[in-house]
């Protein structure tokens, strides 16, 4: 509730009391303790309210802020010679610091690169080797029960290369049923048995110009 005070008298009132006051004290007007306002007649009955709390408080702070003196910078005082090369000395030597780290650690990566055991390079020779031979075993063009070439035409390559070889003097109808026959009943075949037949005489020409069959034998 807002507070008043009487100018007069100097009475500190609540505002339903200033009716009461005013007809005791016949020269009084009033003034509000919050915002300092003056008030003539009756007009203070119009003032419901002013300052919040948190605006006295606000104001009271900047009144204070401003009556204190401005904080002056400190002075700066000039760095004397020595300090100034041992300034640069400590600089130069972080900016090699860093460089020497990675040079030993290079150096440590390299220890442990040589320092590998025989058996770790025995080892490595060894998968090496493996893997040439299944390499050179993948590039063979040659029948395989457990395993069949990626495509029609090769398969059946194989296929007649195989046949040929082991029934010398095959008819060449015969030599078409058994080829197809042998790719599309493989384990591991996925290809239609038309794709298959389209792919025989490619297949028939491929074995001849490999040299691996010989077309008399067919």
């Amino acid at each position: 509730m807002v507070s008043f005070v009487c100018n007069y008298c100097q009475a500190t009132l609540k505002k339903p009391k200033l009716d009461q006051h005013a007809q005791r004290c016949y020269n009084a007007t009033f003034s509000c303790i919050d915002c300092n306002t003056d008030f003539t007649g009756d007009s203070y009955r119009q003032h419901t309210a002013c300052m919040t709390e948190e605006q006295k408080y606000k104001n009271k702070m900047a009144a204070k802020n401003a009556k204190k003196p401005a904080a002056t910078p400190a002075a700066v005082v000039p760095k004397s010679t020595v300090d100034q090369l041992k300034e640069k000395q400590s600089q130069a030597t972080s900016d090699v610091a860093p460089t020497e780290t990675v040079t030993k650690k290079r150096k440590h990566e390299k220890s442990d690169e040589s320092a590998a055991s025989p058996k770790e390079e025995k080892k490595s020779k060894e998968e090496k080797k493996s893997k040439d031979k299944s390499a050179k075993g993948q590039a063979a063009s040659s029948w395989d029960d457990s395993e069949l070439s990626a495509t029609p035409a090769g398969a059946l390559t194989n296929a007649i290369t195989f046949v040929c070889e082991n029934e010398p003097g095959v008819a060449f109808a015969d030599l078409k049923k058994k080829c197809v026959k042998m790719v599309t009943k493989h384990p591991k075949c996925t290809f239609s048995k038309s794709d298959v037949k389209d792919e025989f005489a490619a297949a028939v020409l491929a074995a001849l110009s490999e040299g691996n069959v010989a077309l008399a034998k067919c």
